[in-house]
C-alpha cells in the first residue's frame, strides 16, 4: 500500500578534499513490496525548471536509484560491490563505478524509514569522490 510521505534527502561529496553539501525536500510517496522499499517523488531541476521523477528501490544490501525527466540516470548501489552505472551530467552521459562501502536501513514503528549509503565514484579506476547518502521518508 503506497503511502503519502515526506521524503528528506541529504547528500554529502567530498571531491580532494572540498566537501559539498545537497538537501532536498519532497512530498512522495513509500511503500514495501516484495522485502523491497520503494520512495517515489519528483522534483524540478533548478537550472531548466523542468520535472525529474526519482524512484529509489531499497532493502539491507542493494540501493537502485533510477530518474526520469529533465535529468536521467540509474545508479546501483550494492554493498561491497563495485558496480558500473550510468551518471548523468549537462556535458552528457558517462559510465562511472561506484563501490559501496556501506547501506543501512532503519526501519521505524510507524512505516517511517531512514536509509544511509556510503560510496566512493571511480572513472577509469581512479577514485573521484567520497560520497553519503541519507534518505528519510517520513509518513503524514
Amino acid at each position: 500500500m503506497e503511502e503519502n510521505a515526506v521524503i528528506k534527502i541529504s547528500g554529502l561529496q567530498e571531491v580532494e578534499g572540498t566537501k559539498d553539501n545537497v538537501e532536498l525536500l519532497a512530498a512522495g510517496k513509500h511503500y514495501i513490496r516484495n522485502n523491497k522499499h520503494y520512495i517515489l517523488y519528483e522534483n524540478i531541476e533548478d537550472d531548466s525548471e523542468e520535472k525529474t521523477s526519482n524512484i529509489i528501490k531499497f532493502n539491507d544490501e542493494m540501493v537502485e536509484i533510477i530518474r526520469r525527466g529533465a535529468i536521467e540516470g540509474r545508479l546501483l548501489l550494492e554493498q561491497n560491490a563495485m558496480r558500473q552505472s550510468v551518471y548523468s551530467t549537462p556535458m552528457g552521459d558517462m559510465v562511472v563505478e561506484v563501490l559501496t562501502e556501506k547501506v543501512d536501513v532503519e526501519e521505524q514503528i510507524r512505516g517511517d524509514v531512514n536509509l544511509k549509503v556510503k560510496y566512493q565514484i571511480h572513472i577509469d579506476g581512479n577514485k573521484i569522490s567520497d560520497n553519503e547518502l541519507e534518505i528519510n521518508a517520513t509518513h503524514r
